[in-house]
């Protein structure tokens, strides 16, 4: 996903951090900065068991063909795995143990932190830690059968950190000023007062910005995260550079049965979390088994919850168990909900949300399928913990439009009409906010080439939380009731058949999990439930779904913000004849010269480096380049003059870059890159920006007072293509240089370049 960075005046220079420098090999950069280091690279192979790789080589999905026995070494637990937790979590540890190669994971890295039986056998999430510290977003998710044979598993890892946490002596001091970070980045992102804001440090985690999104060649750095909170409803999520104390990301969270449910009566809440809770700061209005009160919105808050509690136990969760909060007022540990709260500025507040413990509602908001929705985002926080960040978030939304759609499908509630079937909101005060059946209605994109795929390129909606929930939206219309769309006619496999579908795909999933992952655990699902019967599930159902996933394009990458790529000639028919090529196989090859810093990334790799360098256009090879240092600077040339013969001459290369300011939505750039040329043997450099460009460099909208370059991220292989016809006659070389911004020092600057030719295009 290709998009650009927004923020403007931010500060130019960077802390200077007094780290190792990265190992170096075959012409490795050798540059101050924070120690590169390599975890792990994906082992090859792995036929008949790796469904999914991505472009680095890492598994995503693991589903093969006959499940995996378990390792002899833990026979005999696996023997009793189908009833003892203990023995079932030693079998999945040694399960993945085995698999851990092809995701790029270290055995020893991956701790498990939550293992569940059930009918089906049992599931274990690992969590990646690095020296102890967990890695956002880096999981793997084992389902194993009663037999402790390996069916399914999915996930991502980080494959390389850069820098590292404060020494324990300087932990203190860094915290506080990430603090202070954190709460200034809300108040600028939320426009709230900053010292209404409280920023409550939930630990230090790596962070690699490749979990969360496509972006290929990323590496964890060390961050703090925090919750912020603050007037009304202000509940947002916030990372700071560990060392640098320089905010990263700020994005914002809203959106045995025992019931209890209070009333505000209008009252203003000021931080939508503490101040907000049922049975402590607001009297129980209604409890478990109490009578009816006498206002409406507690009574039907009280029976959707009680609506919800029984669809989700009618799918082996305890819901009140899994997400109830207990505040010690005597009513123990209960599904707890605040009706008809304030906020500054709104009242009634039209609205409804989760705030991590509980539900708080607005007048006249509270609907079956919104409390669904609603306590849906609680039972995701303790499944999979979907972040609520670009793709991972849409999924999120999706799942909770999804759950909160069944139950109010199947609650028998008078507005339960063909006419409402699939509409989110309908009879609230808010009205049908979208619509599962057809996302388009509200501008929602229903697969993922769709032209309404939202690329949020100012991280408005989180990186396009609600917008792009269509497409799962739109999948779970078509799994349930089937239909014609997109090329594909599906029958429908009914609703009973659905739920349980979906729910132990929300069990599955990884909290960075993208729309391709979720493809991936739905075919896992359905193979697993089929193979258990449950509900009457069938392959034929699984191959129902899998036209599902077809028509919703969930395997491809979404179509707006791809990467540009230019033509090779701009005439139909026309048959191009190279002067040059290059595809970067071997070094030296006569064609090129390279500054250190450069080099091939399978053939040679960096010793202590990104094991993304074999990052690749064509399966080759490609030239890797990274800079390390905000002031530095490496080229590579070509080493002899090519002349320009003809007109419709052109030169043109495919590369991919990641310089950072794109996502990390304050400023934080590590890089450009440019394209020079000389027409008297090097003597002489011009830079080639205001030249005839096809995905050119451009001038960046932050820092307009800099020359053209290629900036932010390319999202993926993109291609551009210069036209020379202007230089006939003349012998030119050209240089690519990769230049250090302020940084590059935190995050690499990376730039790949691949197949790169001189040609001439003729009928």
């Amino acid at each position: 996903m290709k998009v650009r960075s927004w923020l403007a005046g931010l500060a130019a220079g960077a802390v200077a951090l007094t780290m190792m420098s990265p190992g170096v090999a075959n012409s490795a950069p050798v540059q101050n900065g924070p120690e590169l280091r390599q975890l792990d690279t994906p082992k090859g192979g792995g036929a008949g068991v790796v469904a999914k790789r991505d472009a680095l080589g890492r598994a995503h999905s693991i589903r093969p063909t006959t499940p995996l026995k378990a390792p002899a070494a833990v026979g005999t637990k696996a023997a009793k795995a189908a009833t003892s937790k203990p023995d079932a979590l030693a079998v999945a540890k040694a399960q993945v143990d085995s698999i851990a190669p092809y995701f790029g994971a270290r055995a020893s890295d991956l701790v498990a932190s939550s293992s569940t039986l059930s009918e089906y056998g049992s599931q274990t999430r690992f969590q990646q830690t690095i020296d102890g510290v967990p890695v956002y977003g880096g999981e793997i998710v084992t389902n194993l059968d009663k037999a402790g044979a390996l069916e399914s598993a999915n996930g991502e890892v980080s494959l390389a950190t850069y820098g590292k946490f404060p020494a324990a002596d300087q932990a203190g001091a860094a915290q506080a000023k990430a603090t202070q970070a954190a709460v200034d980045a809300v108040a600028k992102r939320g426009k709230v007062d900053a010292g209404k804001l409280t920023a409550k440090l939930d630990g230090p985690r790596w962070f690699d910005l490749g979990l969360m999104t496509r972006m290929p060649g990323s590496a964890a750095i060390p961050v703090y995260l925090f919750e912020v909170t603050g007037p009304g409803d202000v509940r947002w999520q916030a990372m700071v550079h560990a060392s640098a104390g320089q905010a990263l990301l700020a994005w914002n969270l809203n959106e045995n049965l025992n019931r209890v449910v209070c009333d505000a009566n209008h009252t203003v809440i000021q931080t939508g979390a503490e101040d907000v809770r049922c049975g402590t700061v607001f009297p129980s209005s209604r409890a478990e088994g109490e009578a009816p009160s006498s206002v409406q919105d507690v009574n039907q808050v009280y029976e959707y919850f009680g609506d919800t509690s029984n669809y989700y136990e009618g799918l082996g969760t305890d819901l009140t168990e899994l997400i109830g909060a207990d505040y010690g007022d005597g009513k123990g540990k209960a599904l707890r909900g605040t009706v008809r709260i304030c906020v500054d500025g709104g009242c009634p507040y039209a609205n409804a949300f989760w705030n991590g413990e509980q539900m708080a509602f607005g007048e006249g908001v509270s609907t079956d399928d919104v409390t669904g929705h609603e306590l849906t985002h609680g039972v995701t926080q303790h499944t999979s913990g979907l972040a609520y960040l670009w793709e991972a978030g849409a999924i999120n939304e999706s799942l909770s439009d999804i759950m909160g759609e069944f139950v109010d499908l199947t609650n028998g509630s008078a507005d339960d009409t063909a006419e409402n079937r699939w509409q989110i909101g309908e009879g609230s005060s808010l009205g049908v906010i979208r619509s599962m059946s057809d996302p388009t209605k509200f501008g929602d994109p229903d697969r993922m080439r769709s032209a309404n795929w939202f690329d949020d390129e100012f991280f408005q909606d989180n990186g396009g939380v609600h917008f792009n929930s269509g497409v799962g939206n739109k999948a779970a219309y078509l799994i349930a009731d089937g239909g014609s769309f997109n090329g594909q006619k599906m029958l429908g496999i009914g609703l009973a058949r659905s739920e349980v579908l979906w729910h132990e795909t929300q069990k599955s999933l990884t909290s960075g999990a993208d729309y391709g992952d979720l493809a991936e655990t739905l075919r896992a699902s359905c193979t697993k439930l089929a193979k258990k019967k449950k509900y009457g599930m069938t392959k034929a159902d699984c191959a129902q779904v899998g036209l599902a996933i077809k028509a919703t394009e969930m395997d491809f990458e979404p179509a707006i913000g791809k990467p540009a790529q230019a033509p090779v000639c701009d005439t139909t028919g026309a048959r191009a004849k190279n002067a040059f090529k290059d595809s970067f196989v071997e070094y030296p090859d006569g064609k090129i010269v390279r500054d250190a810093g450069w080099v091939l990334g399978k053939a040679e790799g960096v010793d202590g480096a990104l094991v993304d360098t074999s990052y690749s256009q064509d399966g080759d090879d490609s030239m890797f380049g990274t800079v390390t240092d905000p002031a530095g600077s490496i080229s590579l040339q070509t080493a002899n003059g090519t002349k320009i013969k003809k007109d419709k001459t052109y030169l043109r290369f495919t590369h991919a870059y990641n310089f950072y300011n794109v996502f990390i939505i304050f400023g934080v750039r590590t890089g450009t890159a440019s394209m020079e040329y000389s027409d008297n043997g090097g003597a002489t450099w011009k830079d080639t920006a205001d030249l005839k460009w096809v995905n050119g460099p451009t001038v960046d909208p932050n820092f307009t007072d800099e020359p053209a370059a290629w900036h932010g991220n390319s999202g993926g292989w993109e291609t551009s293509r210069l036209d020379l016809s202007d230089f006939k006659g003349k012998q030119l070389k050209f240089r690519w240089t990769e230049h250090g911004k302020d940084f590059a020092d935190l995050i690499p600057a990376n730039w790949w370049l691949d197949n790169a030719a001189i040609y001439t295009c003729s009928k």
